[in-house]
């Protein structure tokens, strides 16, 4: 049983048995290919776009010559205008946009040129550490989302990213306030003046099994004290769980948290602590569970957080926009054609 695409490409082989193609240098076929016919006394010829089944041109034409003439002069038309939308597209993935308004300029970033700027400003502040930043536009506003495992403190990095951010959400009065950027001078020395094309700009923190979200006010770059893992546990515990108390202590090199009523948690942070070679105790007496270590009783060198697994990259607008544009049913097949070989680098 034939396929669509096999009778799409028997209904194409119908129009170009017996014809000779003309080629124009330049013009690939996946954009343009046209076909000189001759039948009897009388000549045709047919132009197709893209992987069109059926010719977008199809006529007849008093002699060879004018066939051929007239699929040159489409070919040229059609590769030019796969030159201009190529050009197009390039222009619209600069990363920023100048303007000169008397002896000021003024540079807009993009949302994808932000959050590189963010990339290199994050990756310069905590070099060991992988970054995924990724960007995207929506309707009245476009954000910089970021995403990493362990590492610094939510706070850490977000002293780095702030700067780039367009504004702020006023919510007394329910607007968006855009930052107005000094003027200063550039490195060619010129006024100058910036702005940031993310609305918002948001972190994701994710933990390895050898930390846990409640070590979020700690910097993970490197294992940290038993004393300081218990007093952020202590600290995340009061701010969460708030009918439900702990207590915790050090003596004599052991440290350990109590709580009669928080058990689960407890056993969270006891699973953390082994990941991280720590022998972990609990005695109970009562309802009052209690967790137990020693500093001197770990097994394993620090752990090391994998990368996140998210792709690092900031063109998913461009991408989004032109899958978008691709998926109309109204385009023309050239363009589906033309611009497949740019997939690869987006995905």
């Amino acid at each position: 049983m034939k396929t669509a695409a096999q009778d799409l490409a028997q209904l194409r082989k119908f129009f170009t048995n017996d014809a000779r193609q003309v080629r124009v240098a330049g013009v690939a076929d996946s954009v343009a290919a046209g076909y000189v016919r001759h039948y009897g006394s009388q000549f045709s010829y047919a132009v197709f776009y893209g992987k069109q089944s059926k010719p977008a041109k199809h006529y007849s034409a008093k002699d060879e010559a004018q066939a051929e003439q007239r699929i040159i002069e489409a070919l040229t038309q059609a590769g030019k205008m796969a030159e201009r939308k190529a050009e197009d597209r390039q222009k619209g993935r600069a990363p920023f946009t100048d303007r000169l308004e008397g002896e000021t300029l003024y540079r807009s970033y993009t949302t994808a040129g932000t959050a590189q700027l963010i990339r290199e400003a994050l990756k310069k502040a905590f070099p060991t550490v992988k970054f995924s930043v990724t960007s995207s536009s929506f309707a009245n506003g476009s954000s910089v989302d970021i995403a990493y495992t362990d590492g610094p403190s939510s706070k850490q990095v977000e002293r780095v990213y702030a700067p780039f951010s367009s504004g702020h959400f006023n919510s007394q009065e329910d607007l968006y306030e855009y930052h107005q950027e000094p003027t200063a001078i550039n490195e060619a020395g010129q006024l100058a003046r910036v702005s940031y094309g993310a609305k918002y700009i948001s972190d994701r923190r994710s933990y390895s099994p050898a930390y846990g979200f409640f070590l979020n006010v700690l910097d993970l770059r490197q294992a940290p004290a038993l004393a300081d893992q218990f007093a952020a546990f202590d600290k995340w515990h009061s701010s969460q769980r708030y009918h439900m108390q702990t207590s915790w202590g050090e003596h004599a090199g052991t440290y350990s948290v109590s709580s009669d009523s928080s058990h689960g948690d407890l056993e969270r942070f006891a699973e953390s602590l082994s990941a991280q070679g720590y022998a972990v105790s609990f005695s109970k007496i009562g309802d009052e569970l209690t967790l137990s270590t020693s500093s001197a009783n770990n097994s394993q060198a620090a752990p090391v957080a994998e990368p996140v697994a998210e792709m690092d990259e900031t063109d998913r607008q461009y991408y989004a926009a032109e899958m978008q544009w691709l998926a109309d049913a109204g385009q023309d097949s050239t363009d589906r054609e033309f611009e497949a070989a740019e997939r690869s680098w987006l995905v």
